[in-house]
């Protein structure tokens, strides 16, 4: 039986120039079960593996890459994945014990394969000179049908794809970043680089992505999408994106069957509701007070990079907004303490010295995790600049090292903060950066 919810609907948002973050609303969530959480692990072990035997034949690279992998592998112990729904329109609701509207009907990623952070994961393959192709898309989500609603109703996945130069203001929404103190332990401001975006005030219709050259998608769901992590999305060719553009994706349910948004539930715990609905799959924070930035690659790894997950607003209907709320109408915002699991199946020949770089590993660090008390061995000798930066970006230590063949240092650094560092050894060109965890 359909009953009839009042929707209480409260404004997430960051926006423009964000200089006060708002506590970001926790949404109702699914979390995974042991198996599901193993397949998305399995998934993630098997793209480092790839991404070691990628780099070792060199040139031509075919890899399945995720900004997620390089949040996971820095913060895993802080962050969890999790299922939550998103509807075709803000006014539907969603039942865990309280009603409360869905907090987006959209959702995706701008990709920058040339990001520093995919060094931590080892898939440091392309530079802004090298162009590539986007073969698949990888949507972290789970197609559920609901009750009394049984079977296909015709419901379409559609993926949004737009592409260029990152000072393409047809493209992106140019300007948009956060101000130093935005999030804990951030210094300076932070641009970030959003696709552009134009709302609709009409039911069903959330809006769409601007751009010249953009590309939909459309995808039949399937009985088969109910058993799955992520939903395989094969463009009708391979995207070729050219050297130093960036990439930016939007997906959106679009339900086949019709449906009342003042009577109907749109998800309920168990996915049991009155219409055929879609949960995205993404990683979170495990604590709702947490506000760190997670998943803002120019924040977290200290160099400029487009490559962070995005949220699409829409807790109120578009022609409701005013003033700064209008702005909001105009992009699709970054989130930047949740990240989305979309992977992207990237191939093209790299100018990047990729043997060079899997051979250089002159660094190892134990223990690790530690207290503060580390020796950095060095097994190969040489002239090494030494550099230690926090995850704001900021350097914490550095230093000259000149190295015989073989030496241990021993070096204490008890007096930082509690956390995840960088520490980065470098010599001529070549470069290796390892992750240390102070406790």
């Amino acid at each position: 039986m359909k009953t009839k919810l009042l929707v209480c609907l409260s404004v997430l948002a960051f926006y423009g120039n964000a200089q006060n973050l708002p506590s970001e609303k926790q949404e109702a969530y699914e979390t995974l079960s042991p198996a599901e959480f193993k397949e998305i692990k399995s998934v993630y072990e098997h793209k480092r593996e790839k991404a070691v035997l990628t780099k070792k034949s060199g040139g031509p690279v075919s890899q399945r890459m995720s900004h997620a992998d390089i949040a996971f592998t820095l913060f895993q112990s802080s962050i969890n994945a999790v299922f939550s729904p998103f509807a075709p329109d803000s006014t539907y609701i969603q039942n865990f014990g309280s009603p409360s509207a869905i907090g987006s009907h959209g959702y995706g990623q701008t990709f920058d394969p040339t990001s520093k952070g995919f060094g931590v994961v080892g898939q440091d393959y392309f530079s802004p000179k090298d162009a590539y192709t986007v073969d698949t898309i990888y949507v972290g989500a789970r197609y559920r049908t609901s009750s009394p609603v049984s079977g296909l109703t015709g419901d379409t996945l559609q993926v949004a794809v737009v592409m260029g130069d990152t000072l393409d203001n047809t493209v992106w929404r140019v300007g948009i970043g956060y101000n130093a103190g935005t999030y804990p332990g951030q210094t300076r401001r932070i641009n970030v680089l959003p696709p552009r975006y134009t709302g609709n005030a009409t039911v069903g219709v959330p809006g769409s992505l601007n751009a010249p050259n953009k590309m939909i998608i459309k995808y039949a769901l399937k009985a088969s999408d109910t058993a799955v992590n992520y939903i395989k999305i094969v463009p009708p060719a391979p995207i070729q994106v050219a050297a130093g553009d960036k990439i930016g994706i939007l997906n959106t349910f679009i339900p086949g069957q019709a449906y009342n948004p003042a009577t109907q539930t749109y998800y309920i715990s168990g996915a049991k509701g009155d219409v055929n609905n879609i949960s995205y799959l993404r990683y979170q924070n495990t604590s709702t007070s947490d506000n760190n930035s997670y998943f803002l690659e120019p924040l977290t790894l200290g160099s400029a990079s487009a490559g962070i997950s995005f949220t699409l607003f829409s807790n109120t209907r578009y022609g409701a907004w005013t003033g700064n709320d209008a702005f909001r109408n105009e992009y699709v915002s970054p989130s930047a303490t949740r990240a989305y699991l979309i992977d992207f199946w990237v191939s093209g020949t790299s100018t990047v010295g990729l043997d060079e770089l899997n051979e250089f590993k002159p660094l190892s660090i134990f223990p690790n995790p530690s207290t503060g008390k580390v020796s950095l061995k060095i097994n190969t000798g040489g002239n090494y600049k030494l550099q230690l930066m926090d995850l704001t970006g900021k350097m914490v230590h550095q230093e000259d090292l000149s190295v015989n063949s073989s030496e241990e240092f021993n070096r204490d650094f008890s007096y930082l903060p509690k956390g995840i560092y960088l520490v980065t050894v470098e010599s001529g060109s070549n470069k290796q950066t390892v992750k240390l965890s102070l406790h």
